[in-house]
């Protein structure tokens, strides 16, 4: 009955087997970080917090809107067919031919099916780092900062450099969308199958960025960063200048009433009242070191340039807006960006071999 339902719909069962090798490590992958944060939060009596549906609704909202987006343009596609073929015989052979094989099925539905646990399990680790691991290196990385920059502190060099309200604001929206490229470039690269290996490359250095610097990394270096350097290391007001400047920034911005504003001062407010609170939501969960802005953004371009030069060029100067931004709105250290720059370079190119590499061993053994 299988067989009679598949034959009817046209999908073929006979697997490529690179493309079988390449989803087979992602399941590696997805699998080796769900056991890695249950046995993490179990070991340390905090299995309560264990979520897999944290971030369901928007990952597959998110995907219901790219899809329609690759509809729509294979729609116009499609309108540009001579009149003869543009009938529905032909949309329904192309829908066959792109969507219902086992190679595309499989290689769509791997990353979908798994991605929102995935990072519902990020989430529910990151939220409880300081119950794992306290807070202990802000101290550390604040001296690192100013040593590696010559005695200056590197937010008063980006003050210096981008200073007043509104610049704050424009850092503060590039912020804010680096959620949407990253949902849209992650989505993109899951829909486009055909772009094989290096599609792999990207999915298997996206899982192992959020896996080892956003969970192993961050519960090893615990840092809570600048933003809430007096609420680890009580009355320490090391950082209070930065913080009492993007409050006057805030409040100006604010009274203007205008498009650019600094929401960061609201979410770093909402981000230590679940700290606080202990409780767990979308985007809680406070850690510096590494910076998961930054590496990602560093992912998106390593990824981008390999596609487009000129894509390559966005997202380099999107790199580095991420990474002045992190500093001057207080959310990290400098170093964080750093350490998170050569280490997802690291991973970029560990994932580009191992893909390969697994990819023909599984073909060898095949043949």
């Amino acid at each position: 009955m299988v067989e009679a339902v598949l034959a009817k719909f046209n999908i073929r069962l006979d697997l490529d087997q690179e493309n079988l090798a390449r989803h087979q490590l992602l399941l590696v992958i997805f699998l080796l970080q769900a056991l890695t944060v249950w046995g993490l939060l179990t070991f340390n009596g905090l299995s309560d917090s264990l979520s897999l549906s944290l971030y369901a609704g928007p990952m597959y909202m998110a995907l219901g809107a790219i899809i329609f987006a690759k509809i729509v343009s294979y729609l116009v596609r499609f309108s540009a067919y001579e009149k003869e073929v543009r009938n529905k015989s032909r949309l329904v052979a192309d829908f066959r031919e792109s969507w219902l094989n086992s190679d595309y099925l499989l290689a769509f539905l791997v990353p979908i099916l798994f991605l929102p646990p995935f990072i519902s399990l990020f989430s529910s680790l990151k939220t409880v780092i300081p119950e794992i691991q306290p807070f202990g290196l802000d101290q550390t990385f604040a001296s690192l900062d100013r040593w590696l920059h010559f005695g200056f502190d590197p937010w008063v060099i980006t003050h210096t450099l981008f200073s007043g309200a509104l610049a704050a604001g424009i850092l503060d929206f590039c912020y804010k969308l680096w959620f949407v490229l990253m949902f849209v470039f992650v989505l993109w690269q899951v829909v486009n199958v055909s772009l094989g290996h290096k599609r792999a490359q990207f999915l298997c250095a996206f899982l192992l960025v959020w896996f080892v610097l956003g969970n192993l990394m961050a519960v090893m270096m615990s840092s809570a960063g600048p933003c809430y350097y007096a609420v680890v290391l009580p009355g320490n007001d090391f950082y209070a200048p930065l913080m009492d400047r993007l409050g006057l920034y805030y409040d100006e911005l604010k009274a203007g009433g205008g498009f650019f504003q600094l929401q960061t001062r609201d979410l770093q407010q909402q981000l230590l009242a679940y700290y606080q609170n202990g409780a767990m939501g979308m985007g809680s969960g406070i850690s510096a070191m590494p910076s998961l802005h930054v590496a990602v953004a560093m992912l998106l371009y390593l990824s981008a340039r390999e596609m487009n030069r000129f894509a390559g060029f966005f997202f380099l100067g999107f790199l580095l807006v991420i990474q002045v931004g992190s500093v001057h709105l207080g959310w990290h250290y400098a170093v964080d960006g750093y350490f998170s720059i050569i280490a997802t370079w690291l991973i970029w190119n560990f994932s580009g071999w191992l893909v390969g590499y697994y990819a023909k061993a599984k073909g060898a053994k095949a043949a």
